[in-house]
């Protein structure tokens, strides 16, 4: 299997105009369609033997359940999927003293994978048959295994290392 993705070039340090640029990767999802609800639902039951109305039924309530639990401050752990948590959203203030409540602008939900989902540059992706296909250059049907090729730079997903088989909780 092939990840696909384009170049883009990006300052720096994007609060810093006068920053030099570099070239990053963008990952490009085949066809540019989201999995479904639905899709998942009927391959899970194809292989659980639950049916795909119960399947679709007990995903829908985690996910009513799922935001229940957050909007009522707490985390949620998944053990072998990860950690859902809030984050807030604001511009910020010179001063703590400054800050108040009207100043958050929002909520975001934010997801860290554990590590039974989670991929890895380098080596991990050579020994799992991942390949990067460059979509900037589709017509040299040129196929990058499993690492960056000369001048390019693959991300880290993880973000870190402490590979202990969960995700560390952010709440803590």
């Amino acid at each position: 299997m092939a990840i696909r993705f384009k170049r883009v070039q990006r300052l720096c340090d994007p609060t810093n105009k006068e920053a030099g640029k570099k070239v990053y990767p963008v990952i490009s999802y085949q066809y540019d369609t989201s999995a479904t609800l639905d899709e998942f639902a009927k391959e899970i039951s194809s292989t659980s033997g639950v049916s795909e109305g119960e399947t679709i039924s007990v995903l829908k309530d985690f996910r009513t359940l799922l935001r229940k639990t957050l909007l009522s401050g707490r985390s949620v752990n998944i053990k072998g999927l990860g950690y859902f948590f809030l984050a807030a959203q604001s511009k910020g203030t010179e001063k703590a003293e400054d800050f108040t409540v009207s100043d958050i602008s929002g909520l975001r939900v934010c997801f860290r994978a554990n590590s039974d989902i989670r991929l890895f540059t380098g080596t991990s992706t050579r020994s799992d048959g991942l390949k990067f296909k460059d979509l900037d250059h589709i017509n040299d049907s040129s196929i990058i295994d499993g690492g960056a090729g000369e001048g390019e730079e693959t991300p880290n997903p993880d973000g870190g290392s402490g590979d202990n088989g969960e995700a560390p909780d952010p709440a803590a």
